[in-house]
């Protein structure tokens, strides 16, 4: 065999070789992945035109090749929404928090972002190869005859992130979408080489520990495919795993992310507002470069609360702005993220009844309780009162409160008297308040509980405990764990109606906070309360000695305690935002001392489905044990009321569907049956042109479907 058939045969064999052991050292798209795109990024954005030299040309002249790169795949309808002429993201970094933190996990590469907002770039080593190889960049300001700018010039780092994320997937997206944005912005804020944070320094990564014998399905995903090198942990606080991941009544819309198929994180702003299309993201972005809006609090000054945040070292009209989002991983809600004390979350897109926007003002750092403020008047309040007194049902109407996850229990530590209004004008108006001021950007029945009707009079209270159901041992057919895939109540919002002065007692206490302000060696112990409390004589001959009333009103006189004061509201967190009870949300209803009785109501509103909806979390071995003893679950007091438009009476072509005078739902010949979850008693009402035609009252039958 010649030498040279020899040689070929080596260089075949080094090449095979190469091949099958490259993917254990790189991953097979390395090249594409992680050096075009650095030189996309960092040489091509800066060059107007290489030229290349021709060593062999006898005159030395230069022959010239005008590079221009094509538009990006979706370029076109981006601009439509961003503006041809200017992006708005230029000038602007983005910051990203996790869920319900004030300090950001991952900041925008500010160098990245000025070179290619158009400052000079540094002369690299890639450079520097390229021009040993006889490749040399101009650029325009040198050179005034230049091409035209490349179509990745005008973009903005984030809009080119965001672009090539979205060349991804393999089906079309809309950047009108939510579902389809969540996917392409966590794509781009977790993809390693074409993110515009430096992931090296993320600490976007899951908040959680992490089981060993139950791996994340990411990490198998890593061993068959060797695709998570090319993502950040951002992946995996995005998408929790199997087993933490609650199933939302929208679950089916989500978009999983292009190779990985991991879920994505949903994004908001610091005032909960979540970010829904592109339009919505340029609008902030627009925003903060004009000086408006919000941002966390004390980034560099905790008296800054303002999102006119500047990066660096720039000052004046070329200091850059930040945009802040918080991620929120799949399948979990939105929770604020207080940083200190007094601190104020203004909320111009929610508006109370007189047209004013809604604030929240710290109260608390741990628990985390806010003061709302504009919420709701007076008149709200006494409607909501006055049809607690009217209700009838048994189920709803005013009477001795219970305790527990199922049936009527009562609990001598619970003396108040409460009601529900599941249905009613007013409680409709003020739940789906209260779902706007905690970052729901659609309303969900299945999320929240009726409002709960609360009366307290003379000596009546409730001992500290948690709103959080508790289930440990996995009695209940629901699934209460919400740190896992269960559902249970994350917040709180009370709202007071009806004024009690200092001494009257009333308060809601919060057990394990103090009062705001309050230095530690002012802090009063219990003993020292309960001596202070019989020194006044203000419950001599009112509450017994030693009993659970009295020392809940010292601790009401030295803990943190809410003043009742009507149409005063109050949000509180019964949940972290990975889901695990927050302890630290004990709380209670103390004593009134006064002959005036206190009126208050809440919402409580839930991390997923809540019992007695269609796709509720399930404990399956219980439910297996009820059905085999043909049992239902003690609390199942719920019916599901279908209702049906036959379509063949025409007088009802244009029918609509009413409880009691809450407009619910359209009930024409062009709309779907109507499924709701009511109760026993409940009255519905079809009325045609604002006139009564027909009404319906639930029976006793689990199901029931009503025709017109």
């Amino acid at each position: 065999m010649s030498t040279r058939a020899k040689l070929g045969g080596i260089c075949l064999l080094s090449y095979a070789i190469g091949v099958l052991l490259s993917p254990y050292f790189l991953p097979t798209d390395f090249l594409t992945v992680n050096v075009a795109p650095l030189i996309i990024d960092k040489l091509l954005p800066s060059a107007q035109h290489i030229s290349i030299i021709n060593d062999d040309a006898l005159n030395n002249e230069e022959d010239e090749l005008e590079l221009e790169l094509p538009p990006m795949k979706y370029e076109a309808p981006y601009k439509q929404i961003i503006g041809d002429d200017d992006d708005p993201f230029h000038g602007v970094d983005i910051v990203l928090h996790r869920n319900g933190e004030p300090d950001p996990c991952m900041r925008q590469q500010q160098q990245q972002q000025s070179q290619l907002d158009g400052g000079a770039s540094s002369f690299t080593l890639l450079e520097k190869l390229l021009e040993r190889l006889g490749v040399t960049t101009v650029n325009d300001k040198d050179d005034e005859a230049a091409p035209s700018t490349a179509s990745k010039e005008s973009l903005s780092p984030l809009s080119q992130s965001i672009l090539r994320s979205t060349e991804q997937f393999a089906k079309p997206l809309s950047f009108d979408s939510k579902y389809d944005l969540d996917a392409t912005l966590t794509h781009a804020f977790a993809t390693n080489t074409q993110s515009i944070f430096s992931n090296a320094q993320s600490s976007c990564g899951p908040t959680w520990e992490q089981d060993p014998t139950k791996p994340h399905y990411l990490d198998q995903v890593n061993e068959n495919y060797n695709l998570l090198s090319s993502y950040s942990s951002l992946l995996k606080y995005c998408d929790m795993g199997i087993d933490r991941t609650p199933i939302q009544p929208d679950h089916n819309n989500l978009v999983r992310l292009a190779q990985v198929k991991s879920f994505p994180c949903t994004f908001h702003t610091r005032e909960g507002l979540r970010v829904t299309s592109l339009s919505m993201l340029v609008e902030l972005a627009r925003e903060v470069k004009s000086g408006e809006g919000e941002c966390e609090v004390g980034d560099n000054n905790e008296e800054n609360d303002q999102q006119t945040c500047t990066s660096g070292n720039d000052s004046g009209d070329n200091a850059r702005k930040e945009l802040h989002l918080y991620a929120v991983s799949a399948g979990r809600v939105f929770m604020f993220a207080p940083k200190h004390v007094g601190e104020v979350f203004e909320l111009p897109h929610v508006k109370g009844p007189q047209g004013l926007p809604v604030s929240l003002q710290v109260m608390s750092l741990s628990p985390r309780v806010f003061d709302i403020y504009n919420f709701f008047n007076r008149d709200e309040s006494a409607a909501i009162v006055d049809k607690a007194l009217k209700e009838t049902s048994e189920t709803h109407k005013m009477k001795r409160s219970s305790t527990g996850a199922s049936g009527y229990n009562l609990n001598s530590k619970r003396t108040s008297e409460n009601g529900f209004d599941t249905h009613g004008k007013e409680a409709q108006i003020v739940k789906r308040r209260c779902m706007d001021i905690l970052g729901f950007d659609e309303y969900e029945e299945s999320l929240t509980d009726g409002l709960q009707v609360l009366r307290y009079n003379k000596t009546t209270g409730y001992f500290p405990h948690l709103d959080w159901i508790d289930d440990p041992r996995k009695k209940e057919e629901h699934n209460f764990d919400s740190a896992g895939i269960g559902s249970n109540r994350f917040a709180t919002i009370l709202l007071y109606m009806s004024d009690l002065e200092a001494g009257d007692g009333g308060e809601t206490l919060f057990s394990h906070g103090w009062p705001a302000g309050q230095a530690e060696e002012d802090h009063v112990q219990l003993d020292d309360a309960i001596d202070a409390l019989r020194a006044s004589g203000d419950v001599e001959g009112i509450l017994k000695r030693d009993s659970w009333e009295e020392k809940m009103v010292a601790n009401c006189r030295s803990r943190l305690a809410v003043r009742p004061h009507s149409s005063r509201a109050v949000l509180f967190y019964s949940q972290h935002p990975d889901g695990s009870v927050d302890q630290s949300s004990l709380h209670g209803g103390c004593p009134v001392i006064t002959d005036q009785p206190k009126w208050a109501a809440n919402l409580w509103a839930w991390n997923s489905i809540r019992g007695g909806f269609p796709g509720s979390p399930k404990n399956e071995h219980v439910v297996e044990k009820n059905r085999a003893a043909n049992k239902s679950p003690e609390n199942d007091q719920q019916k599901h009321a279908t209702f049906i438009n036959d379509k063949s009476d025409e007088s009802m072509r244009h029918a609509q569907l009413f409880f009691q005078d809450t407009f619910w739902g359209n009930y024409g010949f062009d709309n779907p049956p109507l499924g709701i979850n009511t109760f026993k008693g409940h009255k519905w009402h079809v009325r045609v042109d604002d006139e009564v035609v027909k009404s319906f009252t639930i029976g006793r039958d689990k199901k029931q479907e009503f025709h017109i």
